[in-house]
Parts: C-alpha cells; structure tokens; sequence
C-alpha cells in the first residue's frame, strides 16, 4: 500500500499560512449574542437573499434546496481566495459550498485546535513532524496522504484509506502511532474488523483520543471502539454546512455547541425556532462569510439548552435516526432495542427495515472472529421475539450493512 505526500498541500504552506491569519483576524465579538449580531450585519450588507428582507423581521427558514436551486442568492464575495467543498451526498443530492480562506482554515485546521481543547490533550502531544491525526476513510476513490497541521504545531495528519488488502495495515499503524484515531464511526469499525481480521485482538498501538463524526455513534458501537482501541471517545458533529458545530467531552453524552462557529435553534411543534427544546436543529454558521448557511434546517434532531450567558448544549443528538422506533405491533424506544440486540457476543451490526408484505426484517453481520454465527442468529431471533412477541420478523445474515462511504441507518421502518 502506497502512502504519498499530498503535493498540492505541501506546494501551498503559503497558502494555509495566509488562511491562518484571516482566521486569527476574522471579526470577533466578546459573547456570543454579539457575534451573532455582526454576522446578521454582514448577511444585509453582502449577500443578495438578504438585502431585500425586512431588517426588523427575523430571518427566514432556508434548506438544502434554496441552496442548490438558487445558490447564488446565498454567496457573498469576500475579499481574498474562495475554495470549494461538497457534501458527501450520502443523504441526497450533493451541495457545493464557497469557503472563504478564514473559514477554509477553521473546517481543515482549527477544528483539530478546538477538539484538543475540548479533549485536554497537552500542546506538547503533537510534535512538529511526529503523527499527529490518523483518519481513516473507506471512501472509494479517495488517496491516502500526509500533510502537516498548523494548528497543532506541524504535527502530521494522515489520511489512510483502507486498502482491499489489509496485510498492510500493521505497518503502517506501526509507522504512524497519532495520538488521535479520526474517522465515521463506521470507518473506524472497518479499520477493526480489518485488523481482527488479521488476527490482532488489539489494536496494535493505543491513542489517547477516538474522535468520531459524520453518522451517529450508537452505545454498542462506542464500546466496540473503546473495547478495541482503549482510548475515550469524542462525539462530534460537524457538516459541510457548520464546520465544527458541537463535540462532546471524552467519553461524555453531552454536546458542547462551539458558540463561536455557531448558534443553533431548534423547530418547536409549530415549526417556529426556539433557544430550548427538542426538535429539528437550524443551524446559523458564524465563521464562512462566502456561501452562507442562517438559520439552515439540517435535517439533524437534538434537545438543545441555551444558558444565560448564551453558551449552548446538545442534551442529546438523535442525528437522521429516531427516538422512537414504530414496528408494526409496538412502538420502543431506539435506545431499547439497541440493548436488547446490540450488545449480543460476536455481533458486529444489525439494522431494521420493512421486509415482504406485513413482516419485519432484521439484517445482522457478524464479527470476523464470531466463532458460530448460528448460536449468534438463534440469539438474535430470541432478542427479537422478547422485544416484540407479536411481530412476524425474518432475519438476514449479510457480510456488510452499511455502503461503503455511506452513512449508518439503524430504523428503517
């Protein structure tokens, strides 16, 4: 497996050393209500959607699709260089996003600063030169590269993508021992399955820190990372739209919003937004003056608490996946059925989905090393029937359940 320097970042450290100062003399406001204040400023003053709207009403609802019908509308055009992102599309249509170089800088660099933060990780654990940041991806068509990160006194970030051929992985992680495992949940599973594959029962070195983001991170899945890798987890949620929004603590439940890239509401019963409550999370992005995201309807559910001095909290993220499951004869929570089945010796992943006719189907993957995946799915049918004793309900052993590079849907019901 072929790991080379990323040459276009290598050949541009002027241009992230620029990107830093704008960062470091982007506007600034002392609470976070007056940083939301300026940025409403800039919103009348710079980019056409907002010019014409009445100053004294609030801003409007947007989503996904006045951004990409009518993305124009949504730009200013900030002085300095403008880079393209795209999201992912694993949930729809992909959405093109304009970063300017100060918000540019914040989504690929300050974000690890912030988690450091967050993580009480010491300054000294990241080394000019040393690994630093290890994310793994199993995104088809993506390289494996290195480039260092400013943010983090030039340590190195590695972005390692999983190669068909594992037996390559032991050397590479012997090479590259960073103090921070990165990735989707799933990604981060794959690598473990990858290595238990391989016959290694541990990982071959221990991080001080998982971070995780871009899908949820369900409770049996946490335990499976830090069973294997023997590090705490950090739970963020970032987005192409928001940056760094929210992460919690080291092996924490809570989410600490980052009051200086963000402010959120949430959509009550009447879809009007609020400071507190449960519901859809709007999101209003601080730092990215070009493509501009104001109370932006992320699809994403959250109970949100909003203190008195502004500071913001995720009291719990549900994310695309709900609270509450409705099978057919019986409504449970998620919570309970991921214990009930989840947490099964030599399960690696199920999921639930509407199968033929009035059935429910259950799909399941083992681990690697499950030593008899029929005592596995007779336990599975067994969890299944306490759970709903009047449900007609098949199970489906599958090799994979979530798409390689997709995101993971546990309720599809």
């Amino acid at each position: 497996m072929m790991i080379d320097s990323d040459e276009a970042i290598a050949n541009s450290l002027d241009a992230v050393r620029r990107a830093r100062r704008a960062w470091e003399e982007r506007p600034r406001a002392a609470v976070p209500s007056l940083a939301h204040e300026e940025f409403l400023t800039h919103l009348r003053e710079a980019v056409p959607y907002y010019r014409t709207l009445d100053a004294t009403a609030g801003l409007p609802l947007v989503g996904r699709a006045e951004l990409q019908d009518d993305g124009g509308l949504f730009r200013a055009e900030p002085e300095g260089p403008l880079y393209r992102l795209a999201s992912s599309g694993t949930t729809g249509r992909p959405l093109e996003v304009t970063l300017d170089s100060a918000a540019w800088y914040a989504v690929n660099y300050h974000f690890f600063e912030q988690i450091r933060e967050l993580a009480q990780l010491p300054r000294a654990m990241f080394r000019r030169g040393a690994p630093g940041v290890l994310f793994v991806s199993n995104k088809p068509g993506r390289p494996s590269f290195v480039r260092p990160l400013p943010s983090l006194d030039d340590a190195l970030y590695l972005r390692l993508q999983l190669p068909d051929d594992a037996r390559d992985l032991p050397a590479v992680l012997g090479k590259f021992q960073a103090p921070v495992l990165y990735g989707k949940p799933t990604y981060l599973l794959d690598l473990r399955a990858a290595l238990m594959g391989l016959g290694i029962e541990r990982a071959p070195w221990r991080p001080e820190l998982v971070l995780v983001s871009g899908e949820p991170l369900h409770a049996d899945d946490r335990e499976r990372l830090t069973g294997y890798f023997g590090a705490p987890v950090v739970d963020a949620l970032a987005s192409t739209e928001g940056g760094l929004i929210a992460a919690t603590p080291p092996d924490g439940t809570v989410h600490r919003v980052f009051g200086d890239n963000v402010r959120l509401e949430v959509l009550d019963g009447s879809d009007r937004p609020a400071d507190t409550g449960r519901g859809e999370l709007v999101l209003t992005n601080l730092v990215n003056r070009s493509t501009v995201f104001a109370r932006y309807r992320t699809g994403d559910f959250a109970e949100l608490e909003t203190a008195e001095d502004g500071s913001q909290r995720l009291l719990r993220l549900y994310g695309r996946e709900p609270e509450t499951v409705r099978f057919r004869t019986a409504e449970l929570s998620a919570d309970e059925v991921t214990r009930a089945v989840g947490f099964l010796p030599g399960l690696a992943d199920f999921q639930f989905v509407r199968g033929e006719g009035e059935r429910t189907l259950l799909r399941w993957a083992p681990e690697v090393s499950c030593a008899s995946p029929a005592d596995l799915e007779t336990a599975l049918r067994g969890a299944v029937a306490g759970l709903l004793p009047g449900e007609e309900t098949d199970v489906e052993r599958c090799a994979r359940i979530t798409p390689l590079g997709g995101k993971k849907r546990r309720f599809l019901l």
